[in-house]
């Protein structure tokens, strides 16, 4: 298989290293257009969320310097210093990988369901920029529809463990209960609105963000869960010092909440509890334990571990894997024998094409709509047979592809058409 992935997750660094390699949507897109021009990939797609960062190349010959590397020159950043955090995978590994990441098996908080998304909308971007390939299309799609028939078929968790849920746990665990508690959300996002829906259901007192411009458009209300209050995000410092508990989770490259601007409207010094559920990170570390302050982050959120309740249906899990991983090995094993396909459905079409020339002939047609009717019907020729043919990558053992290939390429080439004139042997048809 020629795939290879280099990736840097909460298993081997903490949020401090991994935030050095995170990507905005815009900058993800913008490196990966970089990487697939400069080092002449034949398909690039970057993964990143709060817990990792993952490159994810194809070529017809192995890159002539490591994936790492790319990173380190699109970020601008020593390759000598972080090397040791990251994980290359090539071939089969990669893709079990990747279809273990995507149901969240490789999760920090295990079984967790918005990896999926994250896949599928990583495969988008690629999309979008152009960066894409048939070999990625086909690893991430599969990881995609395995992820989803693992999660339609197999119950990971004893509990439902999203990020939303563990950090309602944490934050009830912390303050006793959450009814009547004054919680700030700044970012309105997905992650955002998940922690505010979740913290109503609780019965908090939430008040959430809300730029005054977003995409051209003026503020809308609508876009704030219900039950929540509204708060302009310049005036995020305002509703510090009345909040219990502040969590920010926003795709700002910059601290929403920086340590000499927060120092200024804190006076009292009692319990509080705010989280950090971005990479990078939005809150200023510093601040921790400072005007009662405790800050907790995506790396204090979760664990990997599969418990005792979960190994029974982890092993279906991996059974259903397994299924996926070998229908892509089988594919990228098929891929040997598409140039012998394309030849015999151009012979099949050229075959095609002298069966028909002559009754077109007799089709009152001027001749560009002939030419074309012969294109449409070489064409339908072409995708027909290739259906079959493709088609034995599923229904036959491999052993016996090539064998019947050649069989089946010898037979197309056998001239069964051109004997005598093609007006005899229309004729001879016709009596």
């Amino acid at each position: 298989m020629q795939i290879t992935m280099i990736g840097i997750d909460h298993s081997k660094a903490s949020i401090a290293y991994r935030e050095l390699f995170s990507f905005t949507k815009a900058g993800a897109m913008e490196a990966m257009k970089y990487m697939k021009e400069k080092f002449e990939l034949s398909g690039c797609v970057l993964l990143s969320t709060c817990n990792r960062t993952e490159l994810w190349i194809s070529s017809g010959e192995k890159a002539h310097i490591p994936p790492y590397e790319m990173l380190c020159e699109v970020k601008k950043i020593n390759r000598k210093q972080y090397g040791e955090f990251f994980v290359e995978r090539e071939g089969k590994e990669a893709v079990d990988h990747l279809l273990r990441l995507t149901c969240g098996l490789n999760s920090k908080i295990f079984g967790e369901d918005q990896i999926i998304s994250q896949v599928r909308e990583a495969l988008a971007l690629s999309r979008k920029c152009g960066c894409e390939d048939m070999v990625l299309e086909k690893v991430f799609q599969t990881a995609i529809a395995a992820a989803k028939k693992v999660k339609s078929t197999v119950r990971l968790t004893a509990v439902d463990q999203s990020i939303a849920y563990k950090g309602v746990q944490l934050l009830k665990e912390e303050l006793g209960g959450l009814k009547g508690v004054r919680c700030l959300i700044i970012g309105n996002g997905q992650m955002g609105k998940l922690i505010a829906n979740a913290l109503t259901s609780h019965g908090a007192d939430v008040t959430m963000t809300l730029r005054k411009r977003m995409h051209g458009q003026e503020e809308q209300g609508s876009i704030v869960p219900e039950h929540c209050s509204m708060l302009p995000y310049e005036e995020r410092h305002s509703a510090l010092e009345e909040s219990k508990v502040v969590i920010s989770a926003t795709l700002s490259p910059h601290f929403t909440l920086k340590k000499e601007e927060v120092q200024s409207v804190l006076s009292e010094e009692k319990k509080r509890v705010w989280m950090d559920l971005a990479v990078p990170r939005d809150i200023d570390p510093t601040l921790n334990h400072t005007f009662g302050i405790s800050i907790y982050d995506i790396d204090t959120m979760g664990q990997t571990a599969c418990d005792s309740e979960n190994d029974l249906q982890v092993k279906e899990a991996l059974n259903i894997l397994n299924q996926y991983a070998e229908c892509v090995a089988r594919w990228f094993a098929f891929r040997k024998q598409v140039p012998q396909v394309k030849r015999i459905t151009a012979l099949a079409a050229e075959d095609t094409k002298c069966r028909i020339g002559e009754p077109i002939e007799t089709l009152v047609l001027d001749q560009k709509d002939g030419k074309e009717l012969t294109k449409a019907i070489e064409a339908a020729a072409e995708k027909s047979v290739g259906k079959l043919l493709y088609g034995l990558r599923d229904t036959l053992s491999p052993d016996l592809w090539q064998t019947c290939m050649n069989a089946l390429e010898d037979a197309a080439k056998k001239d069964t058409l051109k004997t005598g004139s093609r007006k005899d042997r229309y004729e001879g048809k016709r009596k």
